[in-house]
């Protein structure tokens, strides 16, 4: 199993996690997805290797400007 993380900045509601959530789970191989709004961390494990860039690709394609933690 893999972990990416990524912050977040413009995270700041439900509305905004759901989204994010959204476009994430239209990945493959991922097993789950943890966000937390006061951090504005974003923990996305995975079951292959897969891509950060497409993390980042896919939060920013729903209007957020994420950034790879680590």
């Amino acid at each position: 199993m893999n972990e990416i993380h990524i912050k977040v900045p413009d995270m700041s509601c439900g509305h905004c996690v759901g989204a994010i959530e959204g476009a994430l789970n239209e990945l493959e191989g991922l097993i789950s997805i943890e966000a937390d709004l006061e951090t504005k961390l974003v923990i996305i494990k995975t079951d292959n290797d897969l891509d950060p860039s497409s993390v980042l690709s896919s939060v920013a394609g729903v209007g957020y400007t994420p950034e790879l933690v680590g």
